[in-house]
């Protein structure tokens, strides 16, 4: 027994000893890569070289050599919860195995995830950097122009760069002509979507929004071709992505590619409408509408083809304060102007037979009336022919021949802002602001686009302003000129 004893103590002591030893493993540290470039966000031209020379250090001399592969993909292409830098996309495109990347870049206009990856053929690690590509097309962001020189309808291009672009259809479609007189031009983008919709009094276009490359006409849009087109509007929802398009206060509609693309529908049906060519939307599944012949507003829910009724809701006052101002399926007034504001307010100038009145709506709430009240203290209002609302100030510009007034809606007045010669009539005017879903502009809300004609040439101004609204330096800040008689203005968002 003391013998098996003496054995153990001495296997224990062993072992002991055995653990208490130095290790003799052979640790080496891996050579790490830093990545450091000149930006973390690009922008290019679509066929101009995109150069990025990333200066790259590591922790040891000794390591490589290296190999270098630059990616491109979209978010649409990540699909896949495993996606990630060193599980790219099947659809990344490889534009190149140098380490500086200089490149003509042809890739369709949008956002692209643009990735280098540097791997040690040493150890066959690999480092990933990635950034923002926006590719921009040629007429990427910008004023879309609608004007009419010798009978002839012109769509010309005001880019954000200041470049103008005279006649662009042409330009993209060679021996093209629109047909008929020259009304309006919008912009239809939004992700997928990607289009510029021209109207005549005769037909109505759609264009590719980065080339102008003809899309297609009533004929291949539209179960039922309008004719004649008057007073057009287009806008995209949003919330829902419905297309819509206004014509001699008839609706029509159509799903975004998001839906399934498909033909314009035959008018919306509904109560006996002819609504103002404006369109409202709010966090609610629906859209609005001011009939101009019911005197009311309607509602239409995403992908129906119909108008309908509120619920009557009359005006309200409680203990002095009014919580109804107006019953929105009774105003019993004519709308002949609709813009947005601030909070998603939209603010609509009315008429009856003797008074003029500012209203607005709310659609994100649950009882969507907002203010009204008697319009006092505001020249010329009832010759007034273009408006234009702030989204940062409650001030509506407006104009009256060669005039701009600006309205200060909370006090109710309104005052001179600028004058052009007496030769110029200003044919429309715009705030340039958000669509809802466009890139953040620091101009947003602080420059008016005016349009004017003076007999011989349609010129483009812009006008800065200040924080309280007014023109900075008491006159404008850009001129553009060469355009024939100009109808209406509409600002080309950039692609998403």
């Amino acid at each position: 027994m003391k013998y098996l004893y003496k054995i153990l103590s001495m296997a224990l002591i062993g072992t002991m000893l055995y653990s208490c030893q130095k290790e003799t493993y052979n640790y080496s540290e891996v050579n790490t890569l830093s990545i450091k470039k000149d930006a973390d966000t690009y922008e290019v031209q679509q066929r101009d070289i995109l150069t990025i020379d990333p200066v790259i250090s590591t922790s040891q001399t000794d390591g490589g050599p290296y190999t270098y592969e630059w990616l491109v993909y979209k978010d649409v292409d990540i699909a896949d919860y495993n996606i990630s830098a060193a599980n790219p996309p099947n659809k990344a495109k490889k534009l190149s195995s140098d380490k500086k990347l200089n490149v003509e870049i042809m890739l369709d206009p949008g956002v692209y995830h643009l990735q280098l990856t540097i791997t040690d053929s040493k150890t066959n690690l690999k480092t990933y950097d990635q950034s923002t590509l926006t590719v921009n097309g040629k007429f990427y962001e910008g004023w879309l122009v609608m004007s009419n020189t010798s009978g002839k309808p012109t769509v010309s291009f005001v880019r954000k760069d200041g470049e103008v672009f005279l006649d662009v259809i042409g330009l993209s479609n060679k021996g093209m002509a629109l047909s008929g007189k020259g009304l309006a031009a919008f912009s239809g983008v939004h992700k997928q979507l990607e289009s510029v919709n021209v109207f005549t009094d005769q037909e109505f276009y759609s264009f590719n929004a980065n080339d102008f490359s003809l899309i297609g006409t009533s004929g291949s849009l539209m179960e039922t071709k309008i004719a004649p087109i008057r007073s057009p509007h287009y806008a995209i929802n949003n919330i829902n992505f419905d297309q819509y398009i206004v014509s001699n206060g008839s609706v029509y509609g159509a799903l975004t590619p998001y839906g399934g693309f498909g033909k314009y529908s035959s008018r919306f049906s509904g109560p006996d409408y002819s609504v103002f060519p404006f369109f409202m939307t709010g966090s609610k599944a629906y859209t609005l509408f001011y009939d101009n012949k019911g005197k009311r507003f309607l509602h239409n829910s995403y992908n129906t083809r119909s108008l309908l009724e509120f619920a009557s809701i009359p005006e309200e006052v409680k203990d002095g304060v009014v919580t109804v101002a107006y019953n929105v399926s009774a105003v019993g007034k004519t709308a002949i102007a609709i813009d947005k504001g601030a909070n998603n307010e939209y603010f609509l100038v009315m008429k009856d037979d003797v008074d003029y009145y500012l209203y607005s709506i709310l659609p994100d709430n649950a009882s969507p009336a907002g203010m009204k009240q008697k319009m006092t203290h505001v020249p010329e209002i009832a010759k007034a022919t273009s408006f234009a609302v702030s989204e940062a100030n409650k001030q509506m510009y407006y104009a009256v021949g060669n005039t701009i007034y600006i309205y200060d809606i909370l006090a109710n007045s309104a005052k001179v802002a600028y004058q052009f010669p007496a030769n110029t009539l200003i044919k429309d005017l715009k705030m340039f602001k958000s669509k809802g879903w466009s890139k953040v502009d620091p101009l947003f809300n602080r420059r008016l686009t005016v349009a004017t004609y003076n007999g011989s040439e349609g010129e483009l101004y812009y006008f800065d302003l200040l924080p309280i609204g007014d023109i900075e330096n008491n006159t404008y800040s850009k001129k553009f000129g060469g355009f024939g008689e100009i109808e209406q203005i509409n600002y080309r968002n950039p692609n998403l």
